[in-house]
């Protein structure tokens, strides 16, 4: 009888015969191990189909190692327990989800370094994109000292092992337990030894193996159980199905049981972190709601040698390449604290799977780099600013102690001293201390599926997979239903920035999201980068034309998106036509019609306005913005992303066009000039504390241009996942720092800093009231026209009620005044009908 370990301890001494106890030499061990599989080759197996054998000579982790003086062997492995396990085991985490913001340069990457108690960058770091994977670290703590420590794929695994190991402690599973599928007998027996007259039970005779002979027509039982399985049943000239998936898996699962059998293991931690870093230009922070959720915790990192107040330079770096950003847009410390506690506030908390205990609001940490660099006086006089600054919502803002707001560090301690060890200790209990974190009952099986997406993937190549390959990675750990799949796929995607967007792409799931995120990021970039440099954002670099349109006018055509990532768009399953998809389905771009310069429009590529137009006064600029109240104080504050979807979600309207290029046109990321219904422009413009709409056409037409702006304001809010409880307001005419909020009625204001509570809307300035208001109409007796701008319907006293007798007077009617029966929309607006009805009626009439 030789027993599982002998026979894998002479495996892993490299011996090709077994010792019998008298010292003799025994069998081959090649002629003990049969060739056919240990377990079931379905979808529920965790060897994947494969015998011990080949699990052994896969794996670079040998099954027996030496821990101090104590060599371990292998047990026997009990199938059956980890699958148990695999399929109900869950453990309890405490998970801290962090953001990361901040201005470029301003030392994120070197903070999350000394977080996680790792060497500073040796050398300048490129610009983060709009958005990094999560960076897994767990929380550990050493002589009393609280650290982090990044996880890999090999520490999860032996932690796992850790979690399986005193769950056998604590498992009795009875012996009278259904076998799974297949035959795993062999696992839990020692086999026999084979002798002439008899063989082991799954082994040919011994005349066949040396002839090499196949058994004569009579499969084995696990061999006849295989071939009565459908799924197990290829079609001509098909591989068998998912192969590779399931060897990957048998990897997962052999590592783990191998770490738990040689005594390998780490200690399970239950205190997790996520660090999700963000790019500080302008534009990556526009788009940077689309691609991640809010955050318990926000570290906003601010350089201290700048001063709260002073504005930003932004620059972008690549392979070692400075390129300046020539935008007017620019941010100070101050700016990015308030913009960034403002927006994320907004940010409605969504359900995670698995979640049973969410921390809200969410918290900020303001961290100051650079602390060497400036003096104790000058940090006393920062904290100083903010806490007295009434711009900035201090609420949920935690302090280091009283008074103190700004935590500051030195990110670039040498590597490896004492010093940038107790900072690294110290800002990781001060973080820790937030007391932020969500609590999570994570079935085990998510584990083990998150490591396999990612072993996959690496060893692929892969950024993303097929939902079909996703299923079979999912059936393979015991994720069998369709709701564990899609639980399982939110959850990564709520929390490590894994990205599946099922209802534009349900077959495509990002395992790793850097790729598009990169060439999104690079096409703005290629409006930031010298010529010279151009290379290194696009090889083939654009030509000029095409850089000059896209920088210019916003316009681009999906063959650039081919050169910039080229590398990902090589499969069949995703081509630059999904990216395109993805991108008009979040809003980012918008199709445009018979333009040469280009097929889609980016408003983010285009350059910051450096000179606004005079504003009208006729009619006085709305602003539309969120009402944000700090301890008695009111501002106004808008969502980052708020502006680019809004014109994007215009652009789509079929009554909204791009204005002429020209001096007296806008056509900016932050301002953008509009036609709409053909023969009027509006300005929108980016304030960064509101949104500004300008609008010099006729007073009657007010109400309908505010609909339509606020329609497209309530679409883009639903697209970041923001309340929509926007505001109207106005300027306020005797205090510059204040605003006249409308409210509810629209016919009354409320001032926010001035005590006078200017009521604009009940004098008799109609240039604020046309907001609102339908102002007086053309007399009865004028003549209409169809190219006047659209009002109410007139209020006329009718003679009569019109019918269906009516019809044949109503068509010559309108026929004398040159309507053709094509363009309704311009007729509904001028018989008093708003934009949202007629999109209504256009929407319940389609094909008509």
């Amino acid at each position: 009888m030789y027993s599982v370990k002998d026979i894998l301890s002479a495996i892993d001494k490299g011996e090709e015969f077994l010792v019998k106890s008298d010292g003799t030499k025994g069998e081959k061990v090649k002629e003990i191990l049969p060739d056919e599989s240990l377990l079931d080759n379905s979808n529920h197996s965790l060897l994947g189909g494969r015998n011990i054998k080949e699990l052994i000579e896969e794996s670079n982790t040998p099954l027996t190692t030496t821990i101090g003086t104590r060599s371990t062997e292998a047990d026997e492995i009990d199938i059956k327990k980890i699958e148990k396990w695999l399929e109900e085991g869950e453990v309890e985490l405490k998970v801290t989800r962090i953001n990361m913001h901040g201005a470029p340069g301003a030392g994120k990457t070197c903070s999350q370094h000394l977080l996680l108690n790792e060497p500073p960058p040796e050398k300048l770091t490129d610009s983060t994109p709009i958005a990094c994977p999560a960076v897994q670290a767990t929380r550990i703590s050493i002589d009393g000292k609280n650290k982090w420590k990044r996880v890999d794929i090999e520490d999860i695994l032996n932690q796992l092992a850790s979690h399986l190991e005193e769950t056998q402690n604590k498992m009795k599973i009875s012996t009278e337990a259904p076998m799974l599928k297949g035959d795993v007998s062999g696992l839990d027996k020692p086999l026999e030894e084979p002798t002439e007259n008899n063989p082991t039970k799954n082994e040919p005779f011994q005349d066949e193996l040396t002839e090499n002979k196949p058994t004569e027509n009579k499969p084995t039982e696990n061999e006849r159980f295989k071939n009565e399985l459908p799924e197990n049943k290829p079609t001509e000239n098909e591989p068998t199905k998912n192969g590779s998936l399931k060897k990957k898996l048998a990897e997962v699962v052999y590592k783990i049981e191998n770490a738990r059998v040689t005594g390998n293991f780490k200690t399970f931690t239950t205190n997790w972190v996520y660090f999700i870093d963000s790019g500080g230009q302008p534009a990556y922070r526009e788009l940077l709601p689309l691609f991640t959720r809010a955050a318990a915790l926000n570290i906003i990192t601010i350089d201290l040698t700048k001063g709260l107040d002073e504005k930003c330079k932004f620059q972008y770096r690549i392979s070692q390449n400075l390129s300046p950003i020539k935008t007017d847009l620019k941010y100070s410390n101050c700016d990015i604290i308030r913009s960034t506690i403002s927006s994320e506030a907004m940010l409605n908390h969504i359900k995670i799977p698995y979640v049973s205990d969410m921390p809200e609001p969410s918290h900020y940490f303001v961290l100051g780099t650079r602390k060497e660099l400036i003096t104790e006086e000058k940090l006393q006089e920062m904290n100083e600013c903010l806490i007295n600054s009434s711009n900035v919502d201090l609420k949920n803002v935690i302090q280091k102690k009283k008074d103190l707001i700004i935590f500051p560090v030195n990110t670039l301690l040498p590597a490896g001293s004492k010093e940038r060890e107790e900072a690294s200790v110290k800002l990781c209990s001060a973080v820790s201390n937030c007391a932020v974190e969500m609590t999570i009952v994570l079935p085990i099986r998510l584990f083990t599926f998150e490591i396999a997406l990612q072993m996959e993937a690496k060893e692929k190549e892969r950024s993303f997979f097929t939902r079909e390959e996703v299923i079979e990675i999912g059936k393979s750990c015991r994720l069998d239903k369709q709701i564990d799949i899609d639980n399982a796929l939110q959850y990564l995607h709520n929390v490590t920035i894994i990205l599946y967007f099922h209802e534009i792409l349900p077959n495509i799931i990002f395992v790793d999201p850097k790729p598009i995120l990169d060439v999104l990021s690079h096409l703005i970039a290629i409006t930031y980068v010298d010529h010279t440099d151009l290379h290194l954002v696009a090889d083939p670099p654009p030509s000029s034309d095409k850089k000059n349109n896209l920088r210019n006018f916003g316009f681009f055509n999906e063959d650039i998106l081919k050169i910039i990532g080229k590398k990902i768009f090589i499969h069949d399953n995703f081509k630059t036509s999904h990216m395109i998809k993805l991108l008009k389905h979040l809003h980012i771009i918008a199709k445009v019609e018979n333009r040469k310069e280009g097929d889609y429009f980016f408003p983010c590529a285009l350059p910051s306005c450096d000179k606004l137009i005079p504003a009208p006064t006729e009619i006085q600029p709305l602003l539309i913005a969120w009402e944000i109240n700090n301890s008695g104080t009111t501002t106004l504050a808008i969502p980052q992303g708020l502006f680019p979807l809004t014109i994007v979600h215009l652009l789509e309207r079929e009554d909204v066009d791009f204005s002429p290029i020209g001096k007296d046109y806008y056509r900016y990321h932050d301002a953008m000039s509009l036609r709409v219904y053909k023969d009027y422009t509006i300005d929108i413009i980016n304030r960064c504390t509101h949104i500004e709409i300008h609008f010099d056409g006729c007073k009657e037409f007010c109400p309908q241009i505010c609909e339509l702006v606020t329609d497209t304001i309530k679409k883009s809010s639903k697209g970041l996942n923001i309340n929509d409880d926007h505001i109207f307001a106005f300027k306020c005419s005797v205090d510059e720092q204040c605003y006249c909020i409308v409210q509810e009625d629209k016919s009354s204001t409320r001032c926010t800093q001035c005590r006078s509570h200017c009521k604009v809307l009940q004098g008799d300035d109609d240039s604020y009231r046309c907001w609102f208001s339908n102002l007086q109409l053309p007399s009865p007796g004028a003549e209409a026209s169809l190219e006047s701008p659209p009002t109410t319907r007139p209020t006329v006293q009718p003679t009569g009620l019109l019918d269906t007798s009516n019809l044949i007077d109503v068509l010559d009617v309108l026929g004398d005044h040159g309507y053709s029966g094509v363009s309704y929309y311009k007729l509904g607006l001028r018989l008093g009908l708003l934009p949202g009805t007629l999109d209504v009626i256009k929407e319940n009439n389609k094909g008509d």
